[in-house]
């Protein structure tokens, strides 16, 4: 479903018209509003991280004589999916990798010096100890298996990123009509609409995860 699916399908869900609103109507900006407001809602649901915004290996960066190293904006967090871990590619060997457990942020200086382990804290990828130039990997790509945001929706072409878009066009019919004095005993009905689709996507998204899991190769490799 593209932004403008979207903003049509809302509006006749919302007011029980069909009108082709263009992008500069104030109805329009409206629901686009909303829309990316519950899209953020959508990817912080409590409990939730959503195989859509999966991605198994996404360079971080490259190693250099530090122990820590920003995220980029777009990613939410690190997974912390069993099996799942941080790998560093050679950056003279294409076919040596040293892979990283990723523990929780709390745990990282219970372990001793040496130890290959890495967590999030904040904004960064953190690891046990700092690299220095000499370190084997000196110079390798990072990659982390991550979680990241949903890309706000701005042009008529731009694609939901929601599992289920129908979600989407009922909650933001919902907020639409909240406010509204002749339509707003809608809401109540809307919102409950919506809720049997956030479960059956939660339901979804937890049948995907519960899938034999096979730890990730960053570029197709197996180390």
């Amino acid at each position: 479903m593209t932004l403008a699916e979207l903003v049509a399908q809302v509006y006749i869900k919302a007011t029980g018209k069909v009108s082709t609103l263009t992008s500069t109507d104030t109805k329009y900006q409206k629901i686009l509003a909303i829309a990316n407001q519950f899209i953020s809602q959508w990817e912080n649901t409590t409990g939730v991280d959503w195989s859509s915004l999966y991605e198994r290996e996404h360079s971080i960066g490259t190693i250099s004589a530090t122990a820590t190293y920003d995220l980029d904006d777009d990613i939410r967090k690190l997974s912390d999916t069993r099996g799942d871990y941080v790998q560093i590619a050679s950056a003279t060997d294409d076919d040596n990798c040293v892979h990283y457990d990723i523990v929780p942020a709390d745990t990282l200086s219970r372990y001793g010096s040496g130890s290959k382990v890495c967590a999030q804290i904040g904004r960064t990828l953190v690891f046990r100890d700092a690299f220095t130039s000499d370190s084997p990997v000196y110079g390798g790509t990072i990659y982390a298996p991550i979680y990241l945001y949903a890309e706000p929706l701005a042009s008529a072409n731009d694609e939901v990123p929601v599992d289920i878009p129908q979600w989407l066009v009922i909650m933001t019919a919902a907020e639409y009509v909240r406010n509204d004095a002749t339509k707003q005993n809608q809401y109540p009905n809307l919102v409950a609409e919506a809720g049997a689709l956030l479960d059956r996507m939660i339901d979804d998204n937890d049948a995907q995860v519960n899938e034999a899991y096979i730890p990730f190769s960053p570029l197709g490799r197996s180390w």
